[in-house]
């Protein structure tokens, strides 16, 4: 089986026309008619049926089983390809969340510039859910990723190393600076300033005002932390963020939550299952677990 005929199909259960997949691909009309049949002989069944009067196409049975498996299969060669590039140009790459990054790498950096491995790391920053999907698409070996369930993934391996509460942050000005602690409800009608949707603290927070009740008045959304802060500094509007975020801003108070049975922060180190690690990403994971203190013998 070519596995071009596989991506043609793939491309015209999306677009639902030859012609458009053609042009995405760069080649004839013919081209992926014939692909089409070729499958079409290969599965001994009918994929996709032609009305040429009304220019529409439905796809059958068979074809909506196949593009099932299609998907799969072009996802693996996908994720081959992007592993064995990795392995030829010996990469080493890292996915960090920019708030994970900022507390626990330094430790880590350390440890590989002691045995000579810092200089070859490529960390790719980015939130925790964009890092999720780019683990498992290849686009980095392993990730240390944040949560708010315990991760459970057919794909990919997730060890569990911390878990550390939400809370909430504050001006120096604001009348609750004055408080150590907060119920979350009652910041129903306070001002907040937050990240945007690729970070798991949205899913954090949506579970805690869901829970309470109200929709919660966003002024402003960043991925970055250091702007966030100081806008919480200049009182434009209260954040929620892991303990974990690192301000060391002066004009800025955290608060603890009181709520029965909030949210945590849940970081892990996560990579593929299917991913046969080389002597460096070896060593690399040993350090995470080792600087980390990753119980591997609890881990799935």
């Amino acid at each position: 089986m070519n596995t071009k005929d596989l991506a043609y199909f793939d491309e015209l259960i999306s677009q639902k026309n030859f012609s458009k997949v053609a042009k995405t691909f760069g080649v004839s009309q013919p081209t992926v008619t014939t692909a089409i049949k070729r499958l079409e002989s290969e599965f001994g069944a009918p994929l996709v049926i032609r009305d040429r009067v009304k220019n529409t196409l439905h796809v059958t049975a068979s074809g909506a089983q196949l593009a099932e498996h299609a998907k799969i299969v072009l996802h693996e060669l996908r994720l081959a390809h992007q592993e064995i590039d990795n392995l030829s140009q010996n990469r080493l790459i890292l996915g960090l969340p920019p708030i994970i990054e900022n507390h626990y790498f330094p430790k880590i950096g350390a440890r590989l510039a002691a045995e000579g491995l810092l200089a070859g790391l490529e960390t790719i920053e980015g939130g925790s859910i964009w890092l999720r999907n780019a683990v498992r698409d290849g686009r980095v070996d392993m990730t240390l990723l944040g949560s708010v369930e315990p991760l459970a993934y057919q794909t990919l391996i997730a060890e569990e190393f911390d878990r550390q509460p939400f809370c909430i942050y504050v001006s120096k000005q604001h009348p609750l600076a004055q408080r150590k602690r907060v119920y979350f409800n009652e910041l129903r009608r306070e001002k907040f300033v937050f990240f945007n949707s690729n970070f798991i603290h949205n899913t954090a927070f949506n579970k805690l005002t869901r829970r309470n009740h109200f929709r919660p008045n966003i002024v402003f959304r960043s991925n970055d932390t250091h702007v966030l802060m100081k806008l919480i500094g200049e009182n434009v509007g209260i954040g929620f963020f892991t303990k974990i975020v690192d301000h060391y801003r002066t004009d800025v108070v955290r608060l603890d939550l009181m709520d029965i049975e909030p949210p945590e922060f849940i970081t892990s180190i996560v990579y593929r299952t299917t991913h046969i690690l080389t002597p460096v990403q070896q060593q690399l994971l040993t350090i995470l677990h080792e600087t980390l203190a990753v119980d591997t013998d609890q881990t799935d």
